[in-house]
């Protein structure tokens, strides 16, 4: 039977207690046990590698072809690149992730300050 097709027969046969859905936590899933048990350094690695390809596809792409656009609405990709270095910071620590939040940040603030928008 599956979880969802279980989950609607415990439902219905449940208490009132408001806890029917811990009950799909009782399952035995080897899918489910294998994600929780994904050590904890694997998936910061995992989420490191993600933070460098958003950096290198937005900001160092961006600063290949630098100054192409000044339209300050093209760099919400840019600030979302920075917010992304700056959970990284406080996630890993990295110097290097800080300061590569701040060039951005500031990047983007004097572009908006040269815009005739």
């Amino acid at each position: 039977m599956s979880s969802v097709v279980g989950f609607a027969s415990q439902e219905s046969n449940s208490s009132e207690d408001g806890n029917e859905r811990l009950d799909l936590l009782n399952i035995p899933d080897p899918t489910v046990t294998n994600l929780l048990s994904f050590p904890i350094q694997a998936f910061l690695k995992a989420a490191v590698s993600l933070k460098d390809q958003v950096v290198q596809v937005t900001w160092e792409g961006w600063c290949e072809e630098q100054g192409s656009s000044t339209d300050p609405t093209a760099f919400t990709g840019l600030l979302g690149t920075a917010f992304t270095c700056l959970r990284s910071y406080e996630a890993t620590g990295s110097q290097q992730d800080l300061l590569l939040c701040a060039e951005i940040v500031d990047i983007c603030a004097s572009i908006a300050r040269n815009s005739t928008r």
